[in-house]
């Protein structure tokens, strides 16, 4: 499993998100993204489309992408840099 977390400097587009999940879908691993908000946390699956074009994150916020399957670390280095350009990257594990 590989994980990769990073703060949010601005609102990230319902497009750009519609692109990431669709990119994730490339892979055979699985891919999900852990926000909160306030003291809810939520976990959205990277492949639905749903469920990222309701994702609603504010600048400022942390994400949390995890990824697990044989693919996983190879999913993370394409997705991540899809995210880099409204978030700034702090950790890898």
């Amino acid at each position: 499993m590989r994980v990769h977390e990073f703060a949010v400097k601005e609102q990230l587009s319902r497009e750009q998100l519609v692109h990431i999940s669709t990119e994730a879908s490339r892979f055979s691993s699985t891919i999900t993204i852990t926000y909160s908000i306030g003291e809810s946390e939520h976990r959205i699956d990277v492949k639905s489309l749903l469920g990222m074009m309701l994702m609603i994150v504010v600048p400022g916020s942390t994400i949390r992408m995890t990824a697990a399957g044989e693919d996983d670390l190879e999913a993370l280095e394409y997705l991540i840099p899809m995210l880099e350009g409204s978030g700034q990257y702090l950790t890898t594990d």
